[in-house]
């Protein structure tokens, strides 16, 4: 084995298909790579277009199962689930195949995926880390009751703000509980017996495994992190009247991430400063539905649906208030960003956002769908630019005191080391402490 040990990393979608999880591996990567560390991503080949080898920024990827995948979405549902199923062998056998040439291999996300990945990594005597990337909403998601965007003032009975059901997301461990308690079982003993390390983005992921009896030894918390040479404060001398009035979100427009509450939350800030502008940037699945709620709500002149940015530290610096009012989330990355880029920040009580914020101290924090609680959150930080100014001095310094990308990637060097050691594949219990910082 080489000094450093090579890295395979399975991922079930990246890049063209980008999200939290699929930026922040790439991400990741590219640091790794650059401190000399050999590492490669494994990920589906979800349509036939894009090529089943390519760099991406640096990061060699490799996409397998296309003849599976590639027209997947045209076929029965029953077709569907089979022909993924089919695809997470084609990836073991793969991964089994190459097994030579990658000395740790890191899963992202906790799915079914794990089971026959780590029966691949005890037949080849090799260490897995499992990161777990969603704990779900904290609630049931799957209903006979298809989601709606809240109504606000408008007849909740109209049809335009009903919801594909597509876009509900249930935690890590869903499908792999889906496949009964004899499966869950075995997973959890083959986990222990092969002491790997499970890694888990946020507190709450935390109490998420504990409750769902995966309390594994070894977990370890270890957050996203961010690139703080990219996402800084903008330009004291940037400071305009506009900017001071003008609140940037950053997400997906999909259901998961509560933009529809922030517009009803924006209806009410339009009523008490007509001057306030909201920039909305990125694109997804619902963002229709978002313009015509918008319309009805008659504050379309005062939002800006800004679609995808190539140059996102760019918008951050068109305001100095952001916002994330995700119905759940993991550890988002969006988040991360604005407060690196010294925005005042405003997101809900959810998974990730609520260790990165403190209330009062480095931003403000509101409950999920809560758009009255999130339209007062706002107007205080938009009537008292002093304060917004204080809280994102206060949130760049928590990026960089511990959520810079360097620090996270030495987290996991240190569990990169600890795995490969003779000994060292023996875990500890559950612990909120970050993990031993290589020096």
């Amino acid at each position: 084995m080489s000094a450093l040990p090579r890295i395979y990393v399975a991922i079930t979608t990246f890049y063209p298909l980008v999200g939290g999880a699929e930026t922040q591996t790439l991400a990741q990567s590219q640091l790794l790579r650059s401190r000399g560390y050999d590492v490669r991503v494994v990920t589906f080949r979800h349509s036939n277009t894009w090529l089943p080898y390519e760099e991406v920024r640096g990061v060699p990827v490799q996409r397998i199962a296309g003849h599976l995948l590639g027209q997947r979405d045209n076929w029965p549902r029953l077709l569907q689930r089979l022909a993924y199923l089919l695809a997470m062998f084609a990836m073991s056998w793969t991964l089994w195949r190459q097994r030579n040439n990658y000395d740790i291999l890191q899963v992202c996300q906790f799915s079914l995926l794990v089971l026959p990945l780590a029966f691949i990594c005890r037949l080849a005597g090799k260490p897995m880390t499992i990161v777990v990337i969603s704990a779900g909403a904290g609630k049931p998601t799957k209903t006979n009751e298809p989601a709606k965007l809240l109504s606000g003032p408008l007849d909740p009975t109209l049809s335009w703000l009903r919801v594909d059901g597509k876009t509900w997301i249930d935690g890590d461990l869903y499908g792999l509980e889906q496949a009964g308690p004899f499966v869950v079982q075995f997973m959890r003993a083959q986990l222990r017996r092969m002491g790997s390390v499970v890694i888990v983005l946020s507190s709450r992921m935390q109490r998420y495994l504990i409750e769902h009896n995966f309390s594994l030894p070894g977990t370890r918390l270890v957050p996203n992190g961010v690139d703080i040479t990219r996402f800084y404060p903008a330009a004291a001398d940037l400071s305009s009247e506009e900017r001071r009035h003008t609140v940037v979100c950053v997400s997906k427009l999909r259901y998961e991430k509560g933009i529809d509450a922030l517009l009803q939350a924006w209806r009410i800030v339009h009523e008490h400063m007509p001057m306030a502008r909201l920039i909305l940037v990125g694109s997804g699945p619902i963002e229709p539905q978002l313009t015509q709620l918008a319309e009805a709500l008659g504050i379309y002149e005062s939002v800006e649906f800004a679609g995808l940015q190539s140059d996102v530290p760019a918008q951050f610096h068109r305001g100095t208030i952001a916002i994330l009012p995700s119905r759940w989330e993991g550890m988002p990355n969006a988040l991360l960003e604005g407060m690196a880029s010294g925005m005042a920040c405003v997101a809900t009580r959810v998974s990730g956002s609520e260790d990165l914020i403190q209330q009062g101290e480095n931003g403000l924090l509101v409950e999920p769908d809560d758009y009255e609680q999130m339209a007062q959150a706002l107007l205080t930080l938009l009537r008292d630019p002093a304060l917004a100014q204080r809280y994102g001095q206060a949130a760049r310094t928590t990026v960089e005191q511990q959520y810079t990308l360097e620090q996270v990637i030495d987290m996991y060097g240190a569990i990169y080391h600890s795995i490969t050691q003779p000994k060292g594949r023996s875990g500890g219990r559950i612990t909120s402490e970050r993990y031993p910082v290589t020096q």
